[in-house]
């Protein structure tokens, strides 16, 4: 009797436990954070905040959403329009990366958007398709192309100015027409932002 006594509290301590740890919020552990929170890495950082970043790109994505049935060319269209992913042009002190995985994350909040998904065809960078079909061991010829009026290109530009521990960034995105070169849609932000020491 004992013994069923010792396997029975060693079980409840066992449970209670594991209940104790669950009360633990995700993300206490491990130094998880969320994405929106600002560090104070990030304020000494020279490289333009990731939580900027991301707002950028928040903004973008809904009001390029919004902007589409507004868009001449994209809404009388006689089919889907296509949407690449076009060159970064950074003058920043911030690695490109940065600004690559800024746009690739806008290209996914537009992919989640049903009315997107439906004006546009949205593809994977030809370059990057036409390895892939050589590496599964078709070779001959190139993946898919489409009519240059109907490709329009997402741009981001982004620009930096230095004074002292002042940084002043201009970011632009746009979508442009690849073949008239027309621009359909723009959305620029200013960001100031102070270095600070940790």
């Amino acid at each position: 009797m004992t013994h069923r006594r010792h396997v029975f509290a060693a079980l409840t301590a066992a449970i209670l436990c594991a209940m104790g740890c669950e009360s633990v919020p995700h993300g206490a552990m491990g130094g998880r954070i969320d994405p929106y929170k600002t560090t104070d890495h990030d304020r000494a950082s020279r490289n333009a905040h990731i939580v900027t970043l991301l707002e950028a790109c928040d903004v973008t994505a809904e009001r390029l959403s919004l902007a589409l049935c507004d868009i001449t060319d994209i809404r009388d269209a006689q089919s889907k329009v296509v949407l690449e992913l076009g060159d970064i042009y950074n003058k920043t002190n911030t690695d490109s990366t940065d600004f690559e995985l800024i746009q690739r994350r806008l290209r996914g909040r537009l992919w989640e958007n049903p009315s997107v998904k439906n004006t546009f065809l949205i593809v994977e960078s030809r370059q990057r398709m036409d390895a892939e079909k050589g590496r599964v061991g078709d070779a001959a010829g190139t993946t898919a192309r489409y009519d240059p009026a109907l490709t329009y290109v997402l741009q981001g530009d982004f620009f930096e100015a230095v004074r002292g521990d002042r940084r002043q960034y201009y970011f632009e995105f746009k979508l442009t027409n690849i073949q008239s070169r027309k621009i359909v849609f723009l959305k620029s932000f200013d960001l100031a932002q102070l270095r600070q020491s940790r």
